[in-house]
């Protein structure tokens, strides 16, 4: 009986029957631990994979009529994504073929609100221009949990449900900062522009810049100006157009341009680039240098009644032995005369500038020298100057160099004889272009070489490069896509 007595007062096993007590729960919380951190990872992979596929998908609605094709080829190819702990096995690859994806033009104002119909583009043929976000969402996955609900529920069908992720990205604009204000129409109708970049089809190609005023065809030259122009007059653009600075970023969705003619100070303007300053700039200005070449074919010709020796008095020469810059196109049968075939006075600028033979070793990539038949690209051949010592001071016959004597700090930067324009669709925006316009779309961006001084009504220049994956690559970075994640 003392025994039985005993054993009845004994508390050292208390504990035991406690932790006996609690030891499913505690295993039952460390179970739904694991569970929702492996849920949570299943989760973060998903919508890393989504929020991958859709800006890839994004990158390329740029407003073109094959952008949604692209899209699609972007978010099957361009991403590798995978994913753990679901139902199907240790890892898993996550592919087009497991997403879905829908194109929109719009979002609602709030992110909380639903997609509604008006945002989706239905007619992915006929509206692809307008896709500005897609949105993909991954199907369903399975997950199963380790901890058993059932227990609780009495229904297998707990132990195990689905995870899916949604994201929604979208192509902003292609934005470019330090641009010159200018736009262009596009001198390459019918034609797709990153075709022509590839093929390299504008390549030593002359152009006329000719002001649109009232008639825009390919090639024709516009004004961009701010999205608030209020105070923005003819100095400011002249300064922008000199300093190669406008006071905002562009975005290729959304260009705000002004017409109107190409005034005095807006040549000043371009002018600035080959050591000549008229009205509004100053030879002082250390803000508007000249390029650091800028052999133009002029000659000193002293102003005034009593002559001095100011080297800033220079006008073109008229003879061509002597002085000889680098001229335009022999002919220019393309588009009412804007584009030129190309072929240019090698030859006489050779003859003139360089008589002795300081250009022999200038050859293109085959080994051939370069004749009238066969001439370089004037910006190659202004860059070869540049980088061969004493090219730039070597005086031509009459004397010029390409030798800064009026501005007394020149530039050394060589892109300073670059200008900057947008490329506008100005068929689609004939009504626009009157004054000031609306928002327009730029189907690109280009950089035009000026090859001489602006003496009339138009900006003579070589095209340059393309921006994009093809061109020279001269442009490389200059451009940026704007694609950024909504929701």
């Amino acid at each position: 009986m003392k025994m039985i007595r005993d054993f009845a007062r004994d508390e050292r096993g208390m504990a035991l029957i406690l932790v006996s007590i609690m030891l499913p729960v505690i295993i039952g919380f460390a179970l739904l631990v694991i569970d929702m951190s492996r849920a949570s990872n299943l989760h973060n992979d998903l919508q890393k994979g989504a929020d991958a596929m859709s800006i890839a998908g994004a990158s390329e609605l740029d407003g073109k009529p094959d952008s949604i094709i692209r899209s699609d080829r972007a978010i099957a190819t361009l991403v590798v994504n995978t994913y753990r702990f679901s139902s199907a096995g240790p890892q898993q690859t996550l592919t087009d073929a497991g997403i879905t994806r829908r194109y929109l033009r719009s979002l609602p104002p709030n992110d909380t609100d639903a997609i509604r119909v008006q945002d989706v583009i239905t007619d992915e043929d006929g509206d692809a221009g307008e896709a500005a976000f897609v949105e993909v969402t991954v199907n369903p996955i399975g997950f199963s949990a380790i901890f058993p609900a059932s227990f609780l529920t009495g229904n297998t069908g707990d132990n195990a449900f689905n995870i899916r992720a949604t994201a929604v990205a979208g192509f902003a604009g292609v934005v470019v900062c330090d641009m010159t204000p200018l736009f262009i129409c596009n001198p390459f109708p019918g034609q797709n522009l990153q075709d022509v970049a590839n093929n390299q089809n504008f390549f030593r190609k002359g152009i006329k810049l000719v002001m649109g005023s009232t008639s825009w065809g390919p090639g024709n030259m516009g004004f961009l100006r701010p999205a608030v122009s209020h105070g923005y007059g003819e100095g400011d653009l002249a300064d922008d157009i000199a300093h190669v600075d406008f006071p905002e970023c562009v975005n290729s969705r959304g260009i705000y341009t002004q017409t109107g003619n190409l005034t005095t100070k807006a040549k000043a303007a371009f002018n600035t680039r080959f050591d000549m300053y008229g009205p509004h700039f100053a030879k002082t200005d250390a803000s508007v240098p000249p390029a650091p070449n800028i052999r133009k074919g002029f000659d000193f010709k002293p102003k005034g009644n009593n002559p001095g020796t100011d080297p800033c008095d220079m006008i073109p020469a008229t003879d061509l032995a002597k002085f000889h810059g680098l001229t335009q196109d022999f002919s220019y049968p393309l588009f009412d005369g804007r584009i030129g075939d190309g072929f240019w006075d090698y030859d006489g600028y050779v003859a003139a500038n360089y008589p002795n033979g300081e250009l022999a070793g200038f050859r293109d990539a085959s080994g051939n020298a370069y004749s009238n038949d066969n001439p370089p690209s004037r910006y190659d051949l202004y860059k070869y100057e540049l980088d061969t010592p004493g090219l730039v001071n070597t005086p031509s016959v009459g004397g010029e160099t390409g030798q800064a004597m009026c501005h007394a700090t020149p530039s050394t930067d060589p892109d300073r004889r670059l200008v900057y324009a947008a490329i506008v669709d100005c068929d689609q925006y004939e009504d626009e272009l009157n004054g000031q316009s609306g928002s327009m779309t730029a189907i690109g961006f280009a950089s035009f070489f000026l090859t001489e001084p602006v003496t009339g009504d138009d900006v003579l220049a070589e095209i340059v490069d393309i921006d994009g994956n093809a061109g020279r690559g001269t442009m490389v970075g200059f451009a940026k896509d704007n694609v950024q994640l909504y929701r």
